[in-house]
């Protein structure tokens, strides 16, 4: 039937039928998407729950917060107010878990994350997490750290089926961020206490694996800096905090099992700033500006070294019932160089190739006033080595710019004040291992700025003695006058000091040597109507005769053999300044085996020179 002439086709009804479904399911896929999207944070947030409550964490562990939001485009997360702290009463006894902490953090973002992956199966996979400005509270008890069930000690029911919570067999992530995070560490065990603020951490290639008896963790690249760092202790370190703390590693791969850590790294470097550290009571003070270790450069730089008392020289005076030393020291720089990070991270012994140190200053203070505590008998530096617990090698050791000022309050309540300044120290074979070999000891310096003095000591590790020479170059003997009144009543009114060499070997209770004082124009005041002397180790015969110069025209010079006594309670330093002094006095007062050692000595020399006068007369070709 053919349709008839100027009537329209009547298809508008259609369309619009058409156009209204589209609408309807436009609009009903708009708004199941709506629905969905405003439920699938829901849905996200009770999978994560439901994986974490699938966990044993979960026994003893309650995560909670407050609000998650997805960006279905990009797969990032984004999770607020994150509290993560022990349960009141835990699920399920773990006896061994002896630590706990607790989390809580602004915000949490999960990047990359597979959806799907996570909806489906409760795996979470991702690429990245951040964690925003988290407070870390911890609490540690006990001697190995404890905080998580761990799968090999606990015994499964194995009746529980697939019901039964999951361990953490396996996890892996490529970034991961710690961002100005707050720590409060105690350790109820140690008695100690840590803060951190300002913690800022970034892993790369994080993963985790659980094995049978020990757990892996490997990550490529650590990065952690600190920006304050506080702890209180009661053993050792009383209290330190510092500044700017930087480290970072390469390639880290731990292995750690119920009571074993072994651990390997590719690259080490770490450093701080301003550290302050109290010792013993907040009696001694320890500062150090600035610290840069690195393994790659086998080194380690420390600038701006300090060790002082906390409190003034009165008051540690009055804590102190016997005379002790008091020490305040100053370093430019420390640096260890070819240090062998390996030896000393696996197996506990430092070996170092040369120690460079620069601007030392050092001030001793002394009230010998004060009785003396019989019951100490110091060692010599070889024992001193031998006793430290850690196995040490270092080669050599160099120091500069070296001033060291010596105080003493004596018993007639005078004080005496030497100052040695412009010194060096050289040092070799420092060690506690087995040597054949003796530690060498060389300082150098000016006495009073005037006098050059040098000083070698070979100390044994095998005995309890060492050998040492020394020698003082040219200087007008009254530049001394100050140290010398201080020890003994003497004033020298003029005289020089040509050269003064002396050697000897120091034993556990005396030491013996050779002293040779060259000296010209002396003449020295002796305060005789003193009933003793300030210092008994240089005192002169009273009267005697003092030769003005050594040698004496047409005779030899005076080489004095000496003997000193050893006061056990006192260390090595003090029994070469006895030996020194014995020397001294053996010179400008010749005991009797000297006197008879002289005598000798000016035969030979007699004899000596009549046979050149002989042998000159014998070949004189004008004598006939």
């Amino acid at each position: 039937m053919e349709n008839e002439p100027g009537k329209k086709k009547r298809t508008g009804p259609f369309k619009k039928i058409a156009l209204w479904v589209l609408v309807i399911v436009v609009l009903a896929l708009t708004g199941s998407g709506i629905y969905i999207y405003r439920n699938f944070n829901e849905l996200l947030a009770d999978q994560i729950h439901k994986g974490f409550n699938n966990s044993v964490i979960s026994d003893v562990y309650d995560l909670k917060f407050e609000k998650l939001r997805v960006n279905i485009l990009t797969g990032s997360i984004k999770v607020l107010n994150v509290t993560l702290e022990p349960r009141g009463k835990p699920f399920r006894d773990y006896r061994y878990i002896n630590s706990s902490f607790r989390l809580t953090a602004r915000k949490i973002v999960l990047e990359d994350v597979k959806l799907l992956t996570l909806l489906e199966t409760g795996k979470l996979e991702l690429k990245r997490i951040e964690i925003n400005r988290p407070d870390i509270r911890v609490w540690l008890n006990g001697g190995n750290h404890v905080f998580l069930p761990y799968k090999d000690t606990l015994a499964v029911n194995s009746k529980a089926g697939t019901s039964a919570k999951k361990f953490l067999n396996s996890f892996s992530l490529r970034e991961f961020a710690l961002v100005d995070a707050s720590f409060h560490i105690i350790n109820t065990n140690q008695q100690r206490e840590f803060s951190v603020r300002k913690l800022n951490i970034a892993l790369n290639g994080l993963s985790l694996e659980q094995q049978s008896g020990f757990n892996l963790y490997s990550v490529q690249n650590v990065e952690l800096a600190i920006g304050e760092l506080s702890g209180k202790m009661n053993k050792g370190i009383r209290s330190f905090d510092l500044l700017d703390f930087k480290m970072n590693i390469l390639s880290l791969d731990i292995r750690k099992s119920k009571d074993t850590l072994i651990y390997r790294y590719a690259d080490f470097n770490t450093g701080l700033k301003d550290l302050n550290l109290n010792l013993a009571d907040s009696v001694l003070n320890l500062r150090l500006k600035s610290m840069d270790l690195s393994v790659s450069k086998k080194s380690i730089l420390l600038k701006g070294f300090a060790f002082k008392p906390n409190l003034s020289q009165a008051e540690m005076l009055r804590r102190e019932r016997y005379q002790k030393s008091q020490f305040d020291i100053a370093v430019g720089s420390i640096e260890l160089i070819n240090v062998n990070f390996d030896t000393l991270l696996h197996y506990r012994k430092l070996f170092v190739d040369e120690i460079k140190i620069t601007k030392v200053d050092v001030s001793l203070f002394k009230d010998k006033s004060k009785p003396f505590d019989r019951t100490k008998f110091p060692q010599y530096l070889g024992q001193k080595l031998n006793d430290i617990p850690l196995p040490v090698m270092v080669k050599s050791i160099k120091a500069s710019g070296i001033s060291f000022t010596n105080v003493e309050h004596k018993e007639d309540g005078k004080y005496a004040k030497v100052v040695i300044s412009r010194g060096l120290l050289k040092a070799g074979n420092i060690t506690n291992l087995p040597s054949k070999s003796p530690a060498i000891i060389n300082i150098s310096g000016f006495v009073e700025n005037r006098a050059p003095v040098s000083l070698t000591a070979a100390y044994s590790y095998q005995q309890p003695q060492f050998s040492y020479s020394g020698r003082i170059g040219k200087f007008n003997l009254p530049d001394l006058n100050g140290l010398l009144a201080a020890y003994t009543p003497a004033k020298i009114k003029k005289g020089v000091a040509d050269e003064i060499s002396f050697s000897g070997i120091v034993f556990s209770t005396y030491s013996t040597g050779t002293m040779k004082f060259l000296y010209h124009d002396l003449d020295i005041d002796l305060k005789l109507t003193e009933k003793k002397w300030q210092n008994t180790l240089i005192a002169f015969a009273a009267n005697s005769y003092l030769n003005t110069n050594n040698p004496q025209p047409g005779k030899p010079a005076i080489i004095v053999q000496f003997k000193a006594d050893r006061d056990r309670n006192k260390g090595g330093f003090n029994i070469i300044l006895r030996s020194f002094l014995a020397g001294m006095k053996e010179t400008m007062v010749l005991t009797k085996d000297n006197k008879q050692a002289y005598k000798e000595a000016k035969k030979a020399a007699k004899a000596e020179k009549k046979a050149n006068e002989g042998g000159k007369r014998k070949w004189n070709p004008l004598k006939k």
